[in-house]
């Protein structure tokens, strides 16, 4: 392992461990509000990476004001921490591409 090799593994494990705890308080203070948060992508495959940005499906039906809550949830639990993320809500999709990341959320667990 070289040098930079080393730097980001050194750097990965804390900015993973974060992001994990961070998605799941998200999840948790989700449910607590009635809304469904399933991870997905790269955290959800445990893939995550050094500069990997955190997926989140938004499950069900929103009005616009729970939509709105949801994202202001996802906001403010990853406020601060320097993690991008994509809030995607599985109204916006087609039931196929749902199916495709509930697989890879499901499988990686």
């Amino acid at each position: 392992m070289n040098q930079m090799q080393r730097l980001i593994a050194e750097r990965l494990e804390p900015r993973r461990a974060l992001a994990q705890r961070l998605v799941n308080e998200i999840v948790l203070d989700a449910a607590r509000q009635d809304f469904e948060i399933t991870p997905v992508g790269s955290l959800a495959r445990g893939e995550f990476r050094l500069h990997s940005d955190v997926d989140l499906l938004v499950r069900g039906r929103l009005d616009p004001v729970r939509r709105l809550r949801a994202e202001q949830l996802v906001a403010s639990h990853l406020r601060g921490a320097d993690i991008d993320y994509d809030l995607i809500f599985e109204t916006d999709l087609d039931p196929a591409r749902v199916e495709e990341l509930l697989h890879d959320a499901v499988h990686a667990g």
